[in-house]
């Protein structure tokens, strides 16, 4: 008896063996997406939101230069330095993925981040520091290393009432000046108080003394900035180390501000210096 194979059958079963694997034909799903997003500036210089803004993604992966990944049509990220960074966006619709890249630039670095003379500064919290009790802890001379005059071991003593303030900088921003109750009222190179106005003796005083054009200078909470190379101190009458130590040159009235520059700054020590040209006011400070 003969056997006949339907001739459909073997064409199968030869497909079935084939070296080639038999791959099916998708369907049309649409076009790929066109990826668009904007970049918005958050709370501060540091902080941004990415906005995926492609029109029918399901989909959305984010890539930021030096700072990770992440997921969701929306993304924020903080970045702490200055500079210009690379956002990578990555979309999703039915069609398939498609990638876009921008630049995103940081201003500023972050005042407030813990790292670097701020975290010296704060200890990321809250530091106090006082006058170094050394002889030379103020200094004042044609430059850093040439000396005019500076404060004697016996000035540590003499004027007590000036080497127990306290500078205090905590991780918020804030600055705050304590005078413990009792100030240093200075003398010109004359020997005469500074400012010529004051109406009181060289010497110390009761908080209760300082005359109401001089008041800011008391006690008191103010704001402050610092980077690698210098410390600023932000609020009127806000100072370090002696009152009249200003920016630009010796002062006769509160200021808004006094930056000063960083000779040495460690956990240990903080060394601020203000270069007037004519002469150089050289501070050094110590924690309590």
């Amino acid at each position: 008896m003969k056997t006949y194979l339907n001739i459909s059958l073997i064409a199968l079963l030869i497909g079935l063996v084939s070296c080639n694997p038999f791959v099916e034909e998708k369907s049309e799903l649409g076009p790929l997406p066109s990826p668009s997003f904007e970049i918005v500036q958050g709370a501060t210089p540091n902080d941004f939101i990415v906005k995926n803004t492609t029109a029918g993604a399901f989909l959305t992966n984010w890539e930021f230069e030096d700072n990770g990944t992440q997921t969701g049509e929306e993304a924020e990220v903080n970045y702490t330095f200055k500079g210009t960074y690379k956002v990578t966006m990555t979309t999703f619709n039915r069609g398939g993925s498609a990638s876009i890249t921008k630049d995103l630039v940081v201003t500023q670095d972050d005042p407030n981040a813990c790292f670097g003379n701020f975290e010296k500064l704060t200890n990321c919290d809250r530091k106090v520091w006082i006058l170094a009790p050394e002889e030379g802890a103020l200094h004042i001379g044609p430059s850093l290393t040439e000396t005019w005059w500076g404060n004697s071991l016996a000035d540590i003593t003499d004027r007590a009432c000036h080497f127990d303030d306290k500078y205090i900088f905590t991780s918020d921003g804030v600055f705050e000046y304590d005078n413990n109750g009792d100030f240093w009222a200075d003398s010109d190179d004359m020997g005469n108080v500074w400012p010529n106005d004051m109406g009181i003796t060289v010497g110390c005083h009761p908080s209760t003394d300082w005359p109401a054009a001089y008041k800011a200078w008391d006690s008191g909470v103010h704001a402050f900035s610092i980077d690698e190379t210098s410390l600023t101190v932000t609020g009127q009458g806000a100072w370090i180390g002696l009152y009249k130590v200003g920016t630009t040159g010796e002062v006769d009235t509160p200021q808004s501000s006094v930056t000063f520059s960083i000779l040495e700054m460690t956990n240990n020590r903080l060394v601020l210096y203000a270069d007037y040209g004519w002469g150089v006011w050289r501070i050094t400070l110590v924690p309590q």
